[in-house]
Protein backbone atom coordinates (compact mmCIF):
# COMPACT_ATOMS: atom_id res chain seq x y z
CA UNK A 1 0.00 0.00 0.00
CA UNK A 2 2.79 2.39 0.96
CA UNK A 3 4.77 1.60 -2.20
CA UNK A 4 1.68 2.30 -4.35
CA UNK A 5 1.24 5.67 -2.62
CA UNK A 6 4.86 6.58 -3.28
CA UNK A 7 4.49 5.72 -6.98
CA UNK A 8 1.34 7.86 -7.26
CA UNK A 9 3.05 10.79 -5.55
CA UNK A 10 6.10 10.51 -7.76
CA UNK A 11 3.89 10.58 -10.86
CA UNK A 12 2.12 13.72 -9.63
CA UNK A 13 -1.26 12.00 -9.18
CA UNK A 14 -1.38 12.63 -5.46
CA UNK A 15 -0.72 16.37 -5.80
CA UNK A 16 -2.30 19.32 -7.59
CA UNK A 17 -2.06 19.69 -11.32
CA UNK A 18 1.02 21.41 -12.70
CA UNK A 19 0.51 25.09 -13.48
CA UNK A 20 -0.27 26.01 -17.07
CA UNK A 21 0.96 29.35 -18.37
CA UNK A 22 -1.60 31.99 -19.30
CA UNK A 23 -1.77 35.50 -20.81
CA UNK A 24 -0.22 38.14 -18.54
CA UNK A 25 2.26 35.78 -16.87
CA UNK A 26 5.88 36.95 -16.82
CA UNK A 27 8.40 34.24 -17.82
CA UNK A 28 12.11 34.04 -17.18
CA UNK A 29 13.96 32.03 -19.87
CA UNK A 30 17.62 31.03 -19.48
CA UNK A 31 19.94 29.29 -21.96
CA UNK A 32 22.88 27.61 -20.29
CA UNK A 33 25.03 27.43 -23.43
CA UNK A 34 24.45 31.10 -24.38
CA UNK A 35 23.38 33.48 -21.57
CA UNK A 36 23.19 36.37 -24.07
CA UNK A 37 19.88 34.86 -25.23
CA UNK A 38 18.36 34.97 -21.74
CA UNK A 39 15.04 36.84 -21.65
CA UNK A 40 12.28 37.97 -19.33
CA UNK A 41 9.02 38.14 -21.26
CA UNK A 42 5.33 38.77 -20.60
CA UNK A 43 2.92 36.39 -22.29
CA UNK A 44 0.81 38.45 -24.70
CA UNK A 45 -2.98 38.61 -24.78
CA UNK A 46 -3.02 36.02 -27.58
CA UNK A 47 -0.90 33.64 -25.47
CA UNK A 48 2.43 33.98 -27.29
CA UNK A 49 5.97 35.19 -26.53
CA UNK A 50 8.63 36.36 -28.96
CA UNK A 51 12.25 35.13 -28.70
CA UNK A 52 15.34 36.22 -30.59
CA UNK A 53 16.25 33.89 -33.46
CA UNK A 54 13.09 31.74 -33.43
CA UNK A 55 10.50 34.56 -33.18
CA UNK A 56 6.93 33.98 -31.97
CA UNK A 57 6.07 30.83 -30.00
CA UNK A 58 2.90 29.73 -28.23
CA UNK A 59 3.18 29.72 -24.42
CA UNK A 60 -0.42 29.83 -23.14
CA UNK A 61 -1.86 26.50 -22.00
CA UNK A 62 1.54 24.86 -21.60
CA UNK A 63 3.52 23.87 -18.54
CA UNK A 64 7.02 25.31 -18.14
CA UNK A 65 8.45 21.87 -19.02
CA UNK A 66 6.47 21.67 -22.24
CA UNK A 67 7.43 25.20 -23.25
CA UNK A 68 11.14 24.80 -22.59
CA UNK A 69 11.25 21.56 -24.60
CA UNK A 70 9.62 23.33 -27.56
CA UNK A 71 12.01 26.29 -27.25
CA UNK A 72 15.08 24.00 -27.25
CA UNK A 73 13.74 22.03 -30.20
CA UNK A 74 13.22 25.16 -32.31
CA UNK A 75 16.34 26.96 -31.11
CA UNK A 76 18.68 23.99 -31.75
CA UNK A 77 17.72 23.99 -35.42
CA UNK A 78 19.21 27.45 -35.81
CA UNK A 79 21.90 27.29 -33.13
CA UNK A 80 23.29 23.80 -32.57
CA UNK A 81 25.05 24.83 -29.36
CA UNK A 82 21.68 25.20 -27.60
CA UNK A 83 20.61 21.93 -26.02
CA UNK A 84 19.17 23.10 -22.71
CA UNK A 85 16.88 25.87 -21.51
CA UNK A 86 15.02 26.66 -18.31
CA UNK A 87 11.63 28.39 -18.17
CA UNK A 88 10.37 29.81 -14.88
CA UNK A 89 7.21 31.77 -14.09
CA UNK A 90 8.43 34.98 -12.50
CA UNK A 91 4.97 36.50 -12.01
CA UNK A 92 1.65 34.63 -11.92
CA UNK A 93 -0.91 36.98 -13.46
CA UNK A 94 -3.28 34.71 -15.35
CA UNK A 95 -5.17 33.30 -12.35
CA UNK A 96 -6.69 36.32 -10.63
CA UNK A 97 -9.66 37.34 -8.49
CA UNK A 98 -10.90 40.69 -7.20
CA UNK A 99 -11.64 41.45 -3.54
CA UNK A 100 -13.78 44.51 -2.82
CA UNK A 101 -15.65 46.08 0.05
CA UNK A 102 -14.68 45.71 3.69
CA UNK A 103 -11.29 44.00 3.24
CA UNK A 104 -8.18 45.57 4.71
CA UNK A 105 -6.35 45.29 1.37
CA UNK A 106 -8.97 45.13 -1.41
CA UNK A 107 -7.98 44.88 -5.06
CA UNK A 108 -6.82 42.42 -7.70
CA UNK A 109 -5.04 39.31 -6.41
CA UNK A 110 -3.08 36.79 -8.50
CA UNK A 111 -2.15 33.22 -7.65
CA UNK A 112 -0.27 30.21 -8.93
CA UNK A 113 -3.33 28.25 -7.81
CA UNK A 114 -6.51 29.96 -6.61
CA UNK A 115 -7.07 28.98 -2.94
CA UNK A 116 -10.32 28.65 -1.01
CA UNK A 117 -12.57 31.62 -0.18
CA UNK A 118 -11.44 32.03 3.44
CA UNK A 119 -7.75 31.93 2.45
CA UNK A 120 -8.35 34.64 -0.17
CA UNK A 121 -10.07 36.86 2.41
CA UNK A 122 -7.09 36.42 4.74
CA UNK A 123 -4.64 37.10 1.89
CA UNK A 124 -6.52 40.39 1.41
CA UNK A 125 -5.65 41.32 5.00
CA UNK A 126 -8.85 40.00 6.56
CA UNK A 127 -12.01 42.03 7.11
CA UNK A 128 -12.30 45.48 8.61
CA UNK A 129 -14.05 46.04 11.94
CA UNK A 130 -17.32 46.67 10.11
CA UNK A 131 -16.99 43.83 7.58
CA UNK A 132 -19.97 41.46 7.50
CA UNK A 133 -18.79 37.86 6.91
CA UNK A 134 -22.35 36.55 7.11
CA UNK A 135 -23.26 38.09 3.73
CA UNK A 136 -20.18 37.76 1.53
CA UNK A 137 -21.12 38.12 -2.14
CA UNK A 138 -19.39 36.21 -4.94
CA UNK A 139 -19.91 37.74 -8.40
CA UNK A 140 -18.87 35.15 -10.93
CA UNK A 141 -16.63 35.91 -13.90
CA UNK A 142 -15.72 33.87 -16.96
CA UNK A 143 -18.42 31.65 -18.45
CA UNK A 144 -20.79 32.43 -15.55
CA UNK A 145 -20.19 36.18 -15.66
CA UNK A 146 -22.74 38.09 -13.59
CA UNK A 147 -24.08 35.18 -11.54
CA UNK A 148 -24.24 36.12 -7.85
CA UNK A 149 -23.89 33.91 -4.77
CA UNK A 150 -24.38 35.10 -1.18
CA UNK A 151 -22.31 33.09 1.30
CA UNK A 152 -22.38 32.99 5.10
CA UNK A 153 -18.65 32.64 5.73
CA UNK A 154 -19.05 33.38 9.45
CA UNK A 155 -21.36 30.37 9.90
CA UNK A 156 -18.95 28.11 8.01
CA UNK A 157 -16.09 29.20 10.26
CA UNK A 158 -18.15 28.70 13.41
CA UNK A 159 -19.23 25.22 12.27
CA UNK A 160 -15.73 24.23 11.12
CA UNK A 161 -17.00 23.65 7.57
CA UNK A 162 -14.70 25.82 5.47
CA UNK A 163 -14.41 22.98 2.96
CA UNK A 164 -18.07 23.49 2.07
CA UNK A 165 -17.58 27.07 0.87
CA UNK A 166 -18.05 27.67 -2.88
CA UNK A 167 -14.96 27.20 -5.04
CA UNK A 168 -13.50 30.46 -6.34
CA UNK A 169 -12.54 30.61 -10.01
CA UNK A 170 -10.54 32.91 -12.26
CA UNK A 171 -12.15 36.32 -12.73
CA UNK A 172 -14.53 36.09 -9.74
CA UNK A 173 -15.14 39.10 -7.52
CA UNK A 174 -15.52 38.66 -3.76
CA UNK A 175 -17.38 41.54 -2.11
CA UNK A 176 -17.45 41.88 1.68
CA UNK A 177 -20.33 44.20 2.63
CA UNK A 178 -20.48 46.60 5.53
CA UNK A 179 -22.61 45.60 8.50
CA UNK A 180 -25.93 47.47 8.68
CA UNK A 181 -25.35 51.04 9.94
CA UNK A 182 -21.65 50.27 10.18
CA UNK A 183 -21.48 48.79 13.69
CA UNK A 184 -18.79 46.24 14.62
CA UNK A 185 -19.52 42.75 13.30
CA UNK A 186 -20.50 39.77 15.43
CA UNK A 187 -18.03 37.31 16.83
CA UNK A 188 -18.04 33.81 15.35
CA UNK A 189 -18.91 32.20 18.69
CA UNK A 190 -22.10 34.19 19.14
CA UNK A 191 -23.29 33.61 15.56
CA UNK A 192 -22.97 29.87 16.16
CA UNK A 193 -25.38 30.04 19.15
CA UNK A 194 -28.26 31.67 17.29
CA UNK A 195 -31.55 29.87 16.79
CA UNK A 196 -32.63 28.68 13.35
CA UNK A 197 -35.44 31.25 13.18
CA UNK A 198 -36.29 34.71 11.89
CA UNK A 199 -39.24 36.72 13.24
CA UNK A 200 -41.83 38.63 11.22
CA UNK A 201 -44.05 40.91 13.33
CA UNK A 202 -46.53 43.74 12.90
CA UNK A 203 -49.04 44.06 10.06
CA UNK A 204 -48.70 40.59 8.54
CA UNK A 205 -51.28 37.81 8.35
CA UNK A 206 -49.52 35.40 10.72
CA UNK A 207 -46.93 37.28 12.82
CA UNK A 208 -44.36 35.21 14.66
CA UNK A 209 -41.34 33.00 13.99
CA UNK A 210 -40.43 31.74 10.52
CA UNK A 211 -37.95 28.93 9.97
CA UNK A 212 -34.61 30.32 8.82
CA UNK A 213 -33.47 29.21 5.38
CA UNK A 214 -30.12 30.03 3.75
CA UNK A 215 -30.34 33.10 1.50
CA UNK A 216 -33.88 33.98 2.63
CA UNK A 217 -34.54 37.67 1.99
CA UNK A 218 -36.95 40.16 3.54
CA UNK A 219 -39.72 39.75 0.94
CA UNK A 220 -39.61 35.94 1.21
CA UNK A 221 -39.87 36.10 5.01
CA UNK A 222 -42.91 38.38 4.80
CA UNK A 223 -44.50 36.00 2.27
CA UNK A 224 -43.94 33.04 4.62
CA UNK A 225 -45.72 35.03 7.33
CA UNK A 226 -48.81 35.19 5.12
CA UNK A 227 -47.99 38.51 3.47
CA UNK A 228 -48.84 42.04 4.62
CA UNK A 229 -52.35 42.95 5.75
CA UNK A 230 -54.43 45.74 4.19
CA UNK A 231 -53.32 48.03 7.00
CA UNK A 232 -49.59 47.41 6.43
CA UNK A 233 -47.28 50.31 5.74
CA UNK A 234 -44.96 48.34 3.45
CA UNK A 235 -42.96 51.45 2.58
CA UNK A 236 -41.62 51.66 6.14
CA UNK A 237 -40.68 48.03 6.87
CA UNK A 238 -37.63 47.53 9.06
CA UNK A 239 -35.13 44.77 9.68
CA UNK A 240 -33.60 44.52 13.14
CA UNK A 241 -30.58 42.26 13.18
CA UNK A 242 -28.44 41.01 16.04
CA UNK A 243 -24.76 41.78 15.96
CA UNK A 244 -23.07 40.67 19.18
CA UNK A 245 -24.28 43.11 21.87
CA UNK A 246 -25.76 45.59 19.40
CA UNK A 247 -29.11 45.75 17.66
CA UNK A 248 -29.04 47.27 14.20
CA UNK A 249 -32.05 48.54 12.25
CA UNK A 250 -32.41 49.00 8.51
CA UNK A 251 -35.48 50.54 6.84
CA UNK A 252 -36.66 48.95 3.57
CA UNK A 253 -39.42 50.08 1.18
CA UNK A 254 -40.97 46.70 0.34
CA UNK A 255 -43.28 48.22 -2.28
CA UNK A 256 -40.35 49.63 -4.22
CA UNK A 257 -38.32 46.49 -3.65
CA UNK A 258 -41.06 44.20 -5.01
CA UNK A 259 -41.61 46.48 -8.01
CA UNK A 260 -38.05 47.28 -9.12
CA UNK A 261 -35.70 45.05 -7.11
CA UNK A 262 -34.18 48.10 -5.44
CA UNK A 263 -32.54 48.55 -3.00
CA UNK A 264 -30.21 45.57 -3.32
CA UNK A 265 -31.51 42.21 -2.10
CA UNK A 266 -31.14 42.01 1.69
CA UNK A 267 -30.50 38.48 2.95
CA UNK A 268 -31.60 37.79 6.52
CA UNK A 269 -29.50 36.21 9.24
CA UNK A 270 -30.61 33.93 12.05
CA UNK A 271 -32.81 35.67 14.65
CA UNK A 272 -33.26 38.79 12.53
CA UNK A 273 -36.62 40.51 13.07
CA UNK A 274 -38.69 41.95 10.22
CA UNK A 275 -41.10 44.64 11.39
CA UNK A 276 -43.99 45.63 9.11
CA UNK A 277 -45.73 48.62 10.77
CA UNK A 278 -49.38 49.55 10.45
CA UNK A 279 -50.40 52.65 8.50
CA UNK A 280 -51.81 54.06 11.74
CA UNK A 281 -48.36 53.99 13.33
CA UNK A 282 -46.09 51.32 14.74
CA UNK A 283 -47.16 51.40 18.36
CA UNK A 284 -50.88 51.82 17.68
CA UNK A 285 -51.03 48.96 15.20
CA UNK A 286 -48.64 46.72 17.08
CA UNK A 287 -51.31 45.32 19.39
CA UNK A 288 -51.00 43.55 22.70
CA UNK A 289 -51.93 40.18 21.20
CA UNK A 290 -49.06 40.37 18.70
CA UNK A 291 -46.57 41.37 21.39
CA UNK A 292 -47.76 38.66 23.74
CA UNK A 293 -47.63 36.01 21.00
CA UNK A 294 -44.12 36.95 19.99
CA UNK A 295 -42.91 37.21 23.58
CA UNK A 296 -44.34 33.78 24.33
CA UNK A 297 -42.68 32.20 21.31
CA UNK A 298 -39.29 33.74 22.10
CA UNK A 299 -39.53 32.78 25.77
CA UNK A 300 -40.51 29.20 24.90
CA UNK A 301 -37.64 28.96 22.42
CA UNK A 302 -35.15 30.16 25.02
CA UNK A 303 -36.47 27.69 27.62
CA UNK A 304 -36.28 24.78 25.16
CA UNK A 305 -32.80 25.84 24.08
CA UNK A 306 -31.59 26.06 27.69
CA UNK A 307 -33.10 22.66 28.45
CA UNK A 308 -31.36 21.09 25.47
CA UNK A 309 -28.05 22.59 26.59
CA UNK A 310 -28.52 21.15 30.09
CA UNK A 311 -29.38 17.75 28.60
CA UNK A 312 -26.16 17.84 26.54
Amino acid sequence: MLSSLLVLTACGIGSGQEYRIGPGDVLEIEFWQDPTLNSTLRVSFDGTITLDIIGEIKASGRTTQELQEDIVRQMSRLNQRISQAVVRVQEYNYLYVFVSGQANHPGKMTFEEIPDLWTIINEAGGVTETGDLSRVTIIRGGEEAGRVEVVNVAAAIAAGQLGGLPKIRRGDTIDIPRTPVGLPSASFDRSAERKNLVYVVGAVTTPGPVEYQPNIDVLEAVALAGGPTNEANVKKARVVCKDEFYGQALEIDLERYSRSGAPARYVLGREDVVVVPHKSGFFQGFNVTTVATLAGVITTSILVYDQLRRDD
